[in-house]
């Protein structure tokens, strides 16, 4: 049977809350000096400058505040517990298929639980089976969980509809890092966006196949990408890091489903100050300085996207989309 992923405090409270925290108030971070970039999903990060400020990001050890983290556990118990993943798709993933990497927080297999756990208590119209298998055709450093023959034997043990939101998703995600979507949904207002999106065509990372979602399914995968990029935000000190890649694609993803009137799962957002924070919760390194107050947002959105292109490039993936117009072919 394939292991089950843990949830820490900071992913145990998002779920309970129903929203990410600033936890400037709760925490005290230090640099680990046990993490390896090299053992995670983004260790074929090749820029100097991304791999810093990706360890600056991440390679971090937190202490809670034990009144805080009881607080925590308590509020997750009340919670209904999670249905069980079916085994055969446990099987799955064990036999046919290689999650052994470590992910940014822990294993990849403790972010797949967040992203299920946080679907079932939070988007309970749609199937968490697709937050739990979002990155089983690849993720956006060019790691594949999963082989392009063993696609069909997925297929059999999902819905139609999962497994259309499933071979979206690694694609959608790349165009989302990427920005020029994001950036026309923009210019137009969420609100115009919303009323007359008709669909959008793009390819499958796996195999550069084109695929297509309508509206509907488009909104639904936007929700289903906002819980899992929640999932990446700062534990704390976000007035310091508004501009940090995750935060910053998911404030931006989070407006436009409040602007088009298309947020359907129950993601809560607080940007207010903290009360009482700890002072000394995330001291940034020289780089985390840099990359945080001095490196503009727009500055850091090419350089993701360079980093994206050059992914896509070397596995012959196109970042070609087309958006589709109630009342127009194309756009």
């Amino acid at each position: 049977m394939a292991e089950l992923g843990a949830l820490d405090l900071r992913r145990k409270a998002q779920i309970s809350r129903a929203k990410p925290t600033d936890h400037a108030a709760d925490v005290i971070v230090r640099p680990s000096k046990t993490f390896d970039l090299g053992k995670t999903i983004f260790r074929s990060l090749d820029s100097t400058v991304a791999r810093l400020a990706t360890k600056d990001r991440m390679g971090i050890e937190v202490f809670w505040s034990d009144e805080v983290a009881r607080k925590i556990e308590s509020d997750f118990k009340a919670l209904p517990v999670a249905p069980s993943h079916d085994q055969a798709l446990l099987d799955f993933m064990k036999n046919d298929c290689d999650f052994a990497m470590e992910h940014a927080d822990g294993s990849f297999m403790d972010h797949l639980q967040f992203c299920y756990e946080y679907c079932v208590a939070h988007f309970k119209d749609h199937s968490p089976k697709v937050l739990f298998l979002h990155s089983i055709l690849g993720v956006g450093t060019n790691y594949f969980p999963m082989k392009l023959e063993k696609l069909p034997k997925l297929q059999e043990l999902l819905t139609d509809e999962e497994f259309k939101h499933i071979e979206a998703f690694p694609s959608i995600l790349r165009l989302l890092i990427h920005f020029d979507m994001l950036q026309q949904f923009q210019e137009m207002g969420g609100k115009k966006v919303g009323e007359t999106l008709d669909g959008i065509n793009f390819h499958r990372v796996l195999d550069n196949k084109k695929v297509s979602l309508d509206a509907e399914s488009f909104w639904v995968q936007m929700n289903y990408q906002l819980i899992h990029v929640m999932d990446f935000l700062p534990i704390a000190d976000w007035p310091a890091r508004l501009d940090d890649t995750y935060m910053d694609l998911f404030l931006v993803i989070f407006q436009l489903l409040k602007d088009a009137g298309k947020l359907m799962a129950h993601v809560d957002l607080d940007l207010g100050p903290v009360e009482n924070p700890t002072g000394n919760s995330t001291p940034l390194t020289l780089v985390g300085f840099l990359m945080n107050r001095v490196v503009p947002s727009g500055l850091k959105r090419r350089i993701r996207q360079k980093e994206i292109v050059k992914y896509s490039t070397e596995i012959g993936h196109s970042l070609e989309f087309e958006v589709l117009w109630k009342g127009n072919s194309n756009l």
